[in-house]
């Protein structure tokens, strides 16, 4: 697990920029390479986990000179991959993931990708034909991002801030990318929040060469729709090897390896499967809070007790509001999902213990866990109600709803529910995910049209007309990688701790694709996965409500960063963001008078105030359109 980053204009002073800003990604080691015939140069940033000795060590050039690899991530099969490659002749100077990966693409370029398992992002530079190939792993764990230069060439990087140490990259604002911020809390892919800076999408490649366009594919995705109508325990049946398989697969490491435990399934389902056949209890870590409500010590312990592990609890720290300012720089952009700063207080912490966690992440979008999927379905039955009775009842009935303004968000989903009654599955969908609504950006960013939703665009794509494929094939290509993938890999790596998250492993999700939607959400959420976690943890566990880690953003609000908003989000700091006051001075009166919850969209406001001046303080003019 590293940071990588490298560019067509590799003087050396460009180069030592980019290693000096992702030094935080790995503090194990800093390598660079250079190519005097074309320019091209390499760096990376070293965390080691397999293969800790020098022979690991990156950029890695192949043994004839011709290619030089810089790769972030893990392969989780590499052992399984070089066995297989040292029985055709191949022979190894190291026990490295790296050599593995760079031999398979010496021997077989990209058509090798589809039988790696793990996470990843690399560059591949090819001296003989001076090609670079750019490519992420399937569901997006790990970023990468990339920027033209004025003279044709190429830069990219694992983070964003990076790349602000090549000159002649545009770093203007990309106003359709702020539009989508607003809507998403975050700038979906292939997006940033600057016009001259893209992310690669998840699955993706990418080929440049001098002189010529810069070409992209796509290798990989998730596919929902399978019609397979087995029996729940069948199902079952077939899903717990590979869980098992996905799970066992992460533990592959040579630094001490740990788990988040929330409690919930997600979570606890990985700390049973890494418990069985244990040699040593696993370690376990939660993040502990005084608000009663967020916090799920309790459940906690009780999982941690049936799988006997190592269990640490780490209070969240106090003052976590305050991170607000040092996040903007790991991302590098906007991001309005405050949970990211629970993320990197628990990194903080649990990097004291081990180098390698693995997480639940991903459970509900694979497995159909959010509540919005059970909308969607009630959805369905509504739109077959005549449209006088949804025009004429349930919109009046949305604007009667009482909202609370303490952060929780209940009823303004049952407002978001109602309210789009009237419209179509894929707008309905992005309604109910989306935050500023397309009046409300058009309003703040004085549009005269809105941009196409990547929300709509993406549910549009989708091949099956079932509503959970289609809710869940939306989410794991836009919300998972843009949003929970994104604040798991920037705030773990700010304290170069590397998370891991089996409940991503591809054949997971393609064990799950294939099964009929009825499969996933027979009996209510996560029907699938509540069933294997019976298996293997008690009822009282299994049948436990949902908490969600989530930070006490109405309480925030309310106490510490009241006077941040008062002090930042002034007329005069709003009209040099590009936006109009007077409909931030109502979404502030709304919530101050108790009548809608508006926090998050505060939050990310707040957000928005402090990259700009980030970006000041990196000296970058941020040009604002008029």
């Amino acid at each position: 697990m590293c940071g990588i980053a490298g560019t067509s204009a590799a003087q050396p002073a460009i180069l030592a920029g980019l290693l000096a800003r992702l030094a935080h990604r790995g503090p194990d080691g800093q390598g660079r390479w250079t190519d005097p015939d074309s320019g091209m140069g390499l760096v990376h940033a070293r965390l080691a986990v397999i293969d800790l000795s020098q022979a690991g060590a990156q950029p890695m050039e192949s043994p004839c000179g011709r290619w030089v690899l810089a790769y972030n991530g893990e392969i989780y099969n590499h052992a399984q991959l070089r066995a297989e490659l040292e029985a055709v002749g191949e022979r190894f100077t190291s026990a490295s993931d790296t050599e593995v990966l760079l031999r398979l693409l010496m021997r077989d370029g990209v058509e090798c990708l589809s039988r790696l398992v793990g996470m990843f992002a690399f560059a591949l530079w090819d001296r003989q034909i001076r090609r670079l190939l750019l490519v992420r792993d399937r569901v997006g764990i790990k970023p990468l991002v990339w920027a033209g230069l004025p003279d044709g060439g190429i830069a990219f990087a694992s983070e964003i801030h990076a790349l602000r140490a090549v000159p002649g990259i545009d770093l203007s604002l990309d106003r359709e990318a702020l539009s989508e911020y607003l809507a998403c809390l975050y700038v979906p892919a292939p997006r940033t929040i600057h016009a001259g800076i893209r992310k690669l999408a998840p699955g993706s490649w990418l080929s440049w060469s001098p002189g010529k366009a810069v070409t992209t594919g796509v290798w990989w995705r998730p596919v929902y729709g399978g019609g397979r109508r087995s029996g729940l325990d069948e199902a079952v049946e077939e899903l717990l090897p590979v869980l098992r398989r996905a799970v066992k697969d992460c533990l592959v490491a040579d630094v001490p390896v740990g788990c988040f435990l929330s409690g919930g399934i997600d979570s606890s389902v990985v700390a049973a499967l890494m418990a069985e056949g244990a040699a040593e209890p696993v370690r376990t870590f939660t993040m502990t809070f005084d608000e009663v409500h967020y916090d799920e010590r309790e459940a906690a312990r009780e999982v941690a007790a049936h799988v006997a592990s190592r269990h640490v609890e780490l209070p969240a720290s106090s003052g976590l509001a305050d991170g607000l300012d040092a996040m903007i720089e790991r991302f590098g952009e906007p991001f309005g999902n405050p949970t990211a700063l629970l993320v990197g207080d628990l990194s903080r912490l649990a990097r004291q213990h081990v180098t390698v966690a693995l997480v639940g992440d991903g459970g509900d979008e694979v497995f159909a866990g959010y509540p919005r999927y059970q909308g969607g379905l009630l959805a369905e039955k509504v739109r077959l109600l005549p449209g006088f009775l949804r025009r004429n009842l349930l919109a009046p009935l949305a604007r009667m709803i009482p909202e609370r303004s303490d952060g929780r968000h209940a009823w303004r989903r049952a407002r978001e529910f109602l309210g789009s009654s009237g419209l179509g599955g894929a707008e309905a969908y992005a309604a109910w995910v989306e935050y500023f609504s397309p009046a409300e950006r058009q309003e703040l960013l004085r549009l005269t049209s809105i941009p196409p939703s990547p929300i709509v665009r993406r549910y549009d794509e989708v091949a099956s007309r079932n509503a959970l494929d289609a809710m869940q094939e939306t989410d794991l290509a836009t919300f998972l990688p843009g949003n929970l993938l994104a604040y798991g890999d920037a705030m773990s790596m700010s304290h170069a701790l590397e998370l891991r998250l089996p409940l991503l492993d591809h054949r997971v999700i393609e064990a799950a694709g294939r099964l009929d939607a009825s499969l996933r959400f027979a009996e209510g959420k996560k029907t699938l996965l509540r069933a294997v976690a019976r298996k293997l943890l008690p009822r009282s566990i299994v049948d436990r409500p949902k908490l969600g880690f989530n930070p006490p953003l109405g309480m925030w609000l309310q106490g510490p960063l009241k006077a941040m908003v008062a002090e930042r989000l002034t007329p005069r700091r709003l009209e040099k963001l590009g936006l109009v006051p007077a409909a931030v001075v109502a979404l502030l009166a709304e919530q101050a008078g108790g009548r809608r919850d508006h926090s998050l969209k505060i939050w990310s406001l707040l957000v928005l105030e402090s990259w700009e001046r980030a970006v000041h303080t990196d000296s970058i003019p941020m040009a604002v359109p008029a």
